[in-house]
């Protein structure tokens, strides 16, 4: 009988995880991940998750493997943050821009929006003397009438 997959990924990792044997050689048949999870879903006897409900892991960090022993239904968190702190792949947002960009790069993107920086910070479109004005008195009413509210307490 078939597993649904969300039955399966109710289990804890560990369990999902204990068909795995990387003492094995990883299986490169060539392919890509929508091979891989058919070989995963047939050898686990499960169906192929759709959407982002479980993806497909490698337990040997080689996104080439096909072999069933060194794959693992996953979800988003196991899959990039725990494994890929594991193997050194995950990376913050500032290690992908400067691994995308370069350093000198992050650097000046970084900047741009860095008031300090003589950008232009987040000041948004700029706005004409009338609409400041209007800006400026809905914040004063709103205070006022937040006063208001607190003195009748």
């Amino acid at each position: 009988m078939i597993t649904d997959i969300k039955e399966y990924m109710s289990l804890p990792k560990e369990e999902r995880q204990k068909h795995l044997d990387l003492s094995t050689s990883c299986v490169e048949r060539g392919g890509n991940s929508t091979n891989h999870r058919g070989v995963l879903a047939q050898y686990l006897n499960t169906v192929i998750p759709m959407a982002r409900s479980a993806i497909l892991a490698h337990a040997c960090n080689n996104p080439e493997c096909s072999n069933p022993k060194h794959l693992y239904w996953a979800t988003d968190r196991e899959n990039i943050v725990e494994d890929g702190a594991k193997f050194g792949t995950h990376k913050n947002p500032w290690e992908r821009k400067v691994e995308k960009y370069g350093l000198e790069e992050a650097r000046r993107m970084n900047a741009k929006g860095n008031k300090s920086a003589g950008g232009k910070a987040n000041k948004g479109k700029s706005k004409s003397e009338e609409h400041r004005r209007k800006i400026a008195e809905a914040i004063r009413q709103k205070h006022l009438t937040k006063k208001q509210a607190d003195s009748t307490l």
